[in-house]
């Protein structure tokens, strides 16, 4: 079973390398050097996300998980408190997705003390740590699919317990849009100037955004504009998103964001206004019954634990591998507010997940 000190010292050692996205080769040295030890093959793909093989019986088991951290999340200082470890609150903790790599390293060591005792045979693993998850899903779009060869795993990268499942997720369209006007001393000739910002204001108002029902939401996260406050802005980025788990809404709330920027551009014809929509990710969904569903339930039950399946509205590494054909869903991994100064993880729960990843393994 799993061993809960040596869990704990994995996961404070791996959060205390830092591994903002695109800054990942510590972690990634780090982690093939464990895998290498727990008899692995690592490999890496032309992106450098991270491929290890172990050999076994039956079929293949994907799992899954990314290296990197959003920021702030450098110098992370990890503090134990019970059976919850936190940041000092000056960064993140970075339990996302450093519990998800604990849980997958502690499983394999598990299993490579169990497969030190005849007659315990255990399927074939093919680990996908992936770099350049946070903000668009970066590496496995740039993943090396020849090298997997499973159909089905998961991807450790929920929040909450491991019982959580998550058998639907939305697609998503990324939305950018820039606005030019004219420059003006703001003091001097302001009626000589176009403010890119107050287009961009009257835009604002009239976008759709929010929660638009349960399966589709928009945002506009960021906007940048101008240079100082005695010049009337010329320029105005918006970046944000669309999604949603029903491709017609998306296309639908797609299409009102055009209508509105296309009219904000008839109404101010000596501005330039574009806009740009792409999808990043598709949406997937499994019913109950599903194969997916099926194996993970069955792990689940054998520890005792009750199956929650959920509907999420974010996107994970999983979306894409439905892509790729593979159905590998995420699981919670004991982790509380991603992204956050607050952010948490529960040792129990990270615990937990470990003994199901193992029992993945060990073909339950």
């Amino acid at each position: 079973m799993a061993n809960k000190e040596r869990l704990i010292k994995t996961l404070i050692e791996l959060i205390k390398i830092d591994s903002p996205s695109g800054e990942e080769d510590a972690i990634d040295a780090e982690l093939s050097s464990r895998l290498g030890a727990l008899g692995c093959q690592v490999q890496h793909d032309s992106y450098n996300n991270l491929i290890a093989k172990l050999p076994g019986e039956g079929e293949p088991l994907l799992l899954s998980s990314h290296m990197d951290t959003v920021d702030p999340g450098r110098g992370i200082k990890p503090l134990l408190e019970g059976d919850t470890l936190r940041s000092d609150g000056s960064t993140i903790l970075g339990g996302d997705c450093k519990a998800g790599l604990t849980i997958v390293l502690e499983a394999l060591a598990c299993i490579q003390e169990r497969g030190r005792n005849p007659g315990a045979p255990h399927r074939p693993v093919e680990v996908v740590f992936t770099r350049h998850e946070e903000g668009g899903l970066v590496g496995v779009h740039h993943l090396d699919f020849s090298m997997v060869t499973a159909k089905m795993g998961v991807v450790f990268d929920g929040e909450g317990p491991v019982n959580r499942v998550t058998v639907a997720s939305p697609s998503q369209n990324v939305v950018t849009a820039n606005i030019k006007g004219r420059a003006a001393h703001a003091g001097l000739e302001p009626e000589k100037g176009i403010s890119a910002i107050l287009i961009a204001a009257e835009i604002l108002t009239k976008l759709p955004l929010g929660r638009i029902d349960q399966e589709t939401t928009a945002n506009i996260g960021r906007m940048d504009a101008g240079l100082k406050r005695n010049i009337i802005p010329e320029t105005a980025l918006l970046d944000g998103e669309i999604r949603s788990r029903d491709s017609a809404k998306l296309d639908k709330i797609s299409g009102e964001f055009r209508t509105i920027f296309n009219q904000a551009a008839a109404q101010h014809p000596e501005a330039q206004i574009s806009l740009d929509i792409q999808n990043t990710y598709q949406s997937y969904q499994v019913e109950d019954q599903h194969s997916a569903v099926a194996m993970i339930s069955r792990a689940l039950r054998s520890l005792g634990e009750e199956v929650e399946l959920k509907a999420s509205g974010g996107g994970s590494d999983a979306n894409v591998l439905f892509e790729h054909g593979i159905a590998a869903l995420p699981v919670g991994i004991g982790v509380q507010s991603f992204h956050t100064t607050w952010e948490t993880a529960k040792i129990s729960e990270v615990l937990r997940g470990a003994e199901f990843c193992q029992a993945m393994i060990a073909g339950v």
